[in-house]
């Protein structure tokens, strides 16, 4: 492994291995690269800080990046050490788009979703227990039950996080957060069409060491309290065995309230524990084996706000169309965290998880082998309608077990650096909802006096659905330094995706005995791919580089479920073209990176809420074409030794340039031109600290604002009662483009946050406040269709916590 000197001596050639990274934005985030002081301090507690050195040593034991990055001083800004390239190297010398969130900015997240407020051009879209994450114009839906088909892959430490424990899986013990912006195929497989996030968590330390937090707060809605306690401590058993023990404990009442019911939604309740031992009985092997247990209830709180309006109607999802009193039960809250709860919600999340990552030097390079196996079980239970009349509640149970083998051997000594893999992924999952029972309130759909009821006794609808999916790939990229300032790396994946499972639609009758809808459908497909990428980088000066780059991206072909089981959908694929520049200037005062990037998509797989048979059903169809073309600009500043200033921003031109729907019996509904989903064409994040010691401490103050401009959720290609095409009933005759697109335009928003610390000795007292000025704001919004309303899910009102820390 080569190594990277810091500063004006600074040895030219970079870590190369694993450069997945393919992408431009250059973004090292403004708060993790200048702004926290602390966050230097994560850094040696992470797998990062053991990365293994080329000669074998732990990272933090050779001469490595990490032991010769700079760190953050008063009046310079300083060297983050990240192995988003699975080594240890300092991030302003990728060669490629990568951002880091460290320090207090990882504890102060909540949960994932927050990650879109501290790396621009980052989407986290809450919609039901899987969220959509879309990075530079692009994240729709994943399907449930087909692990790979995400438009950007989760991970921690390496290893693929199952969809339900994406939310939570940055509190366990978390360090730091990566991302990678465009595709990662290469390194992170086809999982990661548009890019990927790394979780990186602590080590256990060669010291008796640890820490105990606790915090209480609230928000400025309905009296809701929050709370926390987390701790961890590491022993080392002998010189060479190390453990860690972390443990989280909180919860919060939930924002999304129903003053009559006292229901509330969008809160949770956590427990989180995990052990981690660390044996390195040489300095050539580095064993690490960890268990984690989550649990989690993070109930949905979806309201009506009436800021979305359906465009062919106005009507409750499952009311009664021919009914007045259906129609009329539609209801607005007095503001956006105002629900109807008919019933109460919650979203129980189980997980379990064992990972073993071994990591071995010999000869011929640094043989590493990751092995995961992962238990994951979500139950949604909620009410749809969100009326007092209550007709309809959604029950989706949802099991998954995976596992997972990866191989590597990978050299990075001289001018020539090769890494080469093989993965392996067994994943089974089973979905027995789909469920929507208990539906006797009168004028429901399928309530008394509707024709469902009272003709046929349907009462409710299942949709089971069984999937396994195997996964097979090797891939391998090689670098080559032609001088001591230019370098071209390229990578290459084979990769095979098999799929198979039962799918099928039932009513549920009032005598309780179920008849199909649907027939039960066994379905088998498998599909083959072929990625690769192609970097080259020039170091203009010492602190100053240069690229280009190329990355072809895909992910795999699926299967749709339910009514709409026999309706397959292609691979969809993007050739992604960047050049980039990454700078430090004026003696580290300041640090600017930009990069402009083209994303050319093909065959774009596109979400639907659609019904077949009257049951709710997800479809997904390929679009022509489609591409998302930009800016990143990121800029830190020192203005002097008390303030800090960042900017980071994204501008993203994405949208369909090839996509019709055949409308019965004409005209063609035309979606060409329409903006990609979920993907807001400004994305602005900036912040200011003030640091200043006072007595025997350290008081640090930042200022933070994030800004997401308007965006356009999914494409509803069918009014109530009719299908999609392909599938009995199709669109309307004369629908027209506008009322099928002029469709749930979340409107932009602009969130101010407050944070501040003051650590003295052991001790450390901080607090912060989101969304000071009480901002009202939609994050997400879900449609069924283009005439019922939709759901919308708020976005967090203005919330503070205080907490105490002591560290020993």
């Amino acid at each position: 492994m080569r190594t990277t000197e810091t500063g004006a001596n600074r040895s030219p050639r970079r870590l190369r291995a694993a450069s997945g990274y393919r992408i431009a934005h250059a973004s090292t985030l403004a708060l993790a690269i200048g702004f926290a002081t602390p966050a230097f301090a994560q850094i040696s507690e992470g797998p990062a800080a053991n990365a293994q050195a080329p000669n074998g040593q732990p990272a933090d034991q050779a001469d490595t990046p990490a032991q010769n990055a700079i760190p953050a001083s008063d009046d310079q800004l300083g060297d983050v050490v990240v192995t988003a390239r699975r080594v240890a190297e300092r991030l302003q010398d990728i060669p490629a788009s990568v951002a880091a969130v460290t320090g207090d900015q990882v504890t102060r997240m909540n949960s994932l979703a927050d990650i879109q407020s501290m790396v621009s051009g980052v989407t986290f879209r809450a919609i039901g227990p899987i969220p959509a994450v879309g990075i530079r114009g692009y994240g729709n839906r994943p399907t449930a039950g087909f692990s790979s088909n995400t438009t950007v892959g989760i991970f921690q430490d390496g290893v693929f996080i199952a969809p339900t424990l994406v939310t939570q899986i940055n509190r366990v013990d978390s360090g730091r957060v990566e991302v990678a912006k465009g595709p990662q195929s290469i390194l992170y497989g086809r999982s990661s069409f548009t890019g990927a996030i790394n979780i990186v968590s602590n080590d256990p330390s060669k010291d008796f060491s640890g820490y105990v937090d606790a915090g209480y707060g609230g928000s400025s809605v309905y009296g809701e309290d929050l709370w926390h306690v987390r701790g961890a401590v590491s022993v080392p058993l002998t010189n060479t065995l190390a453990i860690r023990v972390f443990g989280l404990r909180e919860k919060r009442d939930g924002f999304s309230y129903d003053p009559v019911t006292n229901f509330r939604g969008l809160g949770y309740d956590r427990k989180i524990g995990r052990v981690r031992l660390l044996w390195e009985p040489s300095d050539s092997v580095a064993i690490r084996l960890t268990g984690t247990i989550i649990r989690d209830n993070n109930p949905q709180g979806t309201v009506h706000s009436g800021r979305n309006n359906a465009p062919l109607g106005a009507l409750p999802l499952f009311a009664n169309p021919t009914s007045a009193a259906s129609r009329n039960s539609l209801v607005f809250g007095k503001d956006v965290w105002t629900g109807t709860f008919a019933t109460p919600n919650s979203n129980r999340t189980r997980g379990e998880q064992v990972t073993l990552d071994a990591r071995f030097q010999t000869p011929i390079g640094e043989l590493a082998s990751l092995t995961d196996y992962q238990k994951s079980k979500s139950e949604l239970l909620l009410s749809l309608d969100l009326t007092r009349l209550g007709f309809a509640r959604g029950d989706t149970p949802y099991n998954e077990r995976r596992f997972s083998q990866e191989l590597r051997l990978s050299n990075t000594d001289g001018p020539v650096s090769y890494l080469l893999g093989a993965y392996l992924l067994h994943v089974t999952s089973n979905q027995s909802g789909g469920k929507i029972p208990d539906l006797t309130t009168p004028f429901a759909a399928f309530g008394p006096g509707a024709l469902l009821y009272d003709l046929r006794g349907i009462r409710a609808i299942f949709q089971p659905s069984y999937t396994k999916n195997e996964a097979y790939a090797f891939f391998g990229q090689a670098g080559y330094d032609f001088t001591d300032k230019l370098n071209l790396t390229v990578g290459l994946r084979r990769g095979r995706d098999e799929i198979s499972g039962t799918t099928g639609t039932f009513f549920g009758l009032l005598s309780g005995a179920l008849i199909p809808a649907t027939p039960t459908t066994y379905r088998r497909v498998a599909f083959d791919s072929t990625t690769g990428s192609a970097n080259l980088s020039y170091k203009v000066a010492p602190d100053v580089i240069a690229y280009a780059s190329f990355a072809r991206g895909d992910s795999p072909a699926g299967l749709n479920a339910g009514g709409a089981a026999l309706i397959t959908y292609g691979q969809q694929k993007v050739d992604a073209y960047e050049l980039g520049l990454k700078s430090q200037l004026l003696n580290r005062h300041l640090q600017l990176n930009v990069a402009v990037f083209d994303n050319e998509y093909k065959n774009l797989q596109i979400a639907q809420n659609i019904f077949i048979n009257g049951a709710l059903t997800t479809l997904i169809q390929n679009a022509g074409a489609a591409r998302g073309r930009g800016v990143d600009l990121d800029a830190v500043g020192v203005l002097s030794s008390n303030f800090r200033v960042g900017v980071q921003y994204t501008y993203v031109d994405s949208k369909l340039t090839r996509y019709t729907v055949p409308a019965a019996p004409a005209p063609q509904v035309d979606f060409t031109g329409i903006p990609l989903v979920r993907s807001p064409k400004h994305t602005l994040n900036g912040s200011i600290t003030y640091t200043q010691p006072i007595g025997p401490g350290r008081f640090q103050f930042t200022a933070e604002e994030s800004y997401q401009s308007s965006y356009t959720n999914d494409y509803q290609g069918s009014p109530a009662g009719f299908a999609y095409p392909g599938i009995p009933g199709q669109l309307a005759a004369g629908t027209t483009t506008s009322q099928v697109l002029a469709l749930f335009r979340t409107p932009g928003y602009a969130v101010t946050n407050l944070n501040a610390s003051y650590t003295f000795g052991p001790w450390e007292l901080s607090g912060f406040v989101r969304n000071v000025f009480n901002k009202q704001y939609i994050g997400s919004v879900v449609a069924f269709d283009t005439v019922t309303y939709p759901n919308e899910s708020p976005g967090e009102p203005r919330t503070f916590e205080a907490s105490l820390k002591f560290s020993f």
